[in-house]
């Protein structure tokens, strides 16, 4: 299974001017559309210390041009974890202030909570001492109090996003037949839309892999089903996404990047791990470069020695 954080920073990167016209609607007119979002992601890894489980949330800073000439930092702090942190809001804060101490332009942050825990969505921090007293108060999208029916009215194609991100709420409580029914319901009405279909192809593989298929069966016969109704290939924004995943998975059995020699395991460990995620032939050989022909006989020797 791919990494919820590895999506969600896929995602945003791809459709970052929905994201901010979705959750910002009133600025909409102050913000200088034509000039392309700058993303800061290495910037805010220096500006962080590392700590466990950094690489496990999907962090997103963005540099945002305003009509008026001024630069305004957009930092977007996505906790898809589902995990119960009670220093979420202190972390929010040091965000805020590491960066505005790097660049002293304004900010604006915001957590999207996608689960289910009500007591650990904190939408300030505050501490006080002998009459000093700090509140730092941060923007909060709380997906339980959006029902899918709401999110489908809206015309932003994030919306869909969002949508999708409600299968890791309800996964528990459905088969696998809910499930396929419940992604198709989201491509049809993405399809309906008059979206760029670039954009389109982003969200689709974002739904495609959020939550997985219990059994095989499903998951081929979603892919099928996403083949026959789009007829394109996977979108490159999230490949990349996926790509460096798969590759940290491989690296993380015990292979070492940038040995030559150990090239071709390496692409056969990464080819192996996709297969095993039921991804199809096609999809891991743009998104590997690996030829076709290696791809598929590396398949027919993991379904001969029983593996898939």
């Amino acid at each position: 299974m791919i990494r919820k954080d590895t999506l969600w920073k896929g995602i945003l990167e791809d459709l970052a001017d929905d994201m901010l016209k979705f959750f910002f609607p009133e600025k909409v007119n102050t913000v200088d559309w034509e000039r392309p979002f700058e993303s800061l992601d290495k910037e805010l890894q220096r500006l962080m210390p590392q700590e466990e489980g950094m690489d496990r949330r999907a962090d997103k800073l963005f540099k945002v041009s305003l009509k008026n000439g001024d630069e305004q930092w957009f930092l977007v702090h996505v906790e898809v974890q589902g995990y119960e942190d009670k220093a979420f809001a202190r972390r929010m804060y040091e965000y805020y202030y590491r960066i505005q101490d790097r660049y002293g332009q304004p900010v604006t942050a915001l957590a999207i909570y996608t689960n289910a825990n009500r007591a650990y969505h904190f939408d300030h921090y505050a501490q006080s001492f002998w009459g000093t007293e700090l509140i730092y108060r941060f923007n909060t999208f709380v997906l339980l109090d959006y029902p899918p029916e709401r999110l489908a009215q809206s015309d932003n194609i994030f919306a869909a996003v969002l949508e999708a991100s409600w299968q890791g709420l309800i996964r528990r409580s459905w088969q696998d037949e809910a499930l396929f029914k419940y992604k198709l319901s989201i491509v049809r009405h993405l399809m309906e839309r008059q979206y760029p279909k670039y954009k389109i192809q982003r969200v689709l593989n974002f739904i495609a892999h959020y939550v997985s298929f219990t059994k095989t069966d499903f998951s081929r016969k979603f892919e099928n089903t996403l083949s026959t109704i789009t007829k394109s290939n996977a979108p490159m924004g999230i490949i990349e996404a996926i790509q460096e995943e798969l590759k940290k998975q491989a690296w993380e059995e015990g292979l070492q990047e940038g040995r030559e020699e150990e090239r071709a395991a390496v692409q056969t460990t990464i080819v192996t791990n996709m297969l095993k995620k039921e991804l199809t032939v096609a999809f891991i050989t743009e998104v590997t470069g690996v030829d076709e022909a290696r791809v598929l006989a590396i398949k027919a020797q993991l379904e001969a020695d029983g593996e898939l």
